[in-house]
């Protein structure tokens, strides 16, 4: 209460400004806190497979993620049974998650230019499942 008091009083010119800018840290401050976790999530030292593999239970910042996409194998008539089971499950941040994202629908040099997504159409699981650790591998793990 008393930095709420102190900031009440202060002097930092006309109090439409001054109120402007207070909600403005107040919003900035209540997204950060809700990053947080986020953010410290995506600030984890790199971890094994088997680490990745072991932790799959439900935490804010971390996402489950499929080693071998699951839209695009389910597309394909890959068995579920494969898709979401733990040998293709791993726990990583969401950020990581998202940037993983990101590279399967980006251009690849390795792929000749094509995104990782367009080079897997018709391959089977083992290259999937490689290009899915080389994903995890290039998010940092």
């Amino acid at each position: 209460m008393g930095l709420a008091r102190a900031l009440a009083n202060a002097e930092f010119g006309p109090a439409g400004e001054y109120l402007t800018l207070l909600e403005a840290a107040a919003e900035t401050a209540l997204w950060l806190y809700d990053k947080c976790p986020y953010i410290k999530a995506d600030l984890d030292d790199p971890k094994s497979l088997e680490e990745l593999q072991s932790d799959l239970g439900k935490r804010k910042g971390y996402d489950v993620h499929h080693i071998v996409e699951q839209t695009a194998a389910d597309r394909e008539d890959f068995p579920r049974k494969d898709i979401d089971g733990p040998d293709n499950l791993v726990r990583i941040p969401t950020l990581k998650h998202w940037e993983i994202t990101g590279w399967y629908m980006s251009g690849n040099k390795r792929f000749g230019g094509l995104t990782p997504r367009e080079y897997l159409r018709g391959k089977d699981w083992d290259e999937r499942r490689q290009v899915g650790l080389e994903a995890l591998i290039e998010a940092g793990y």
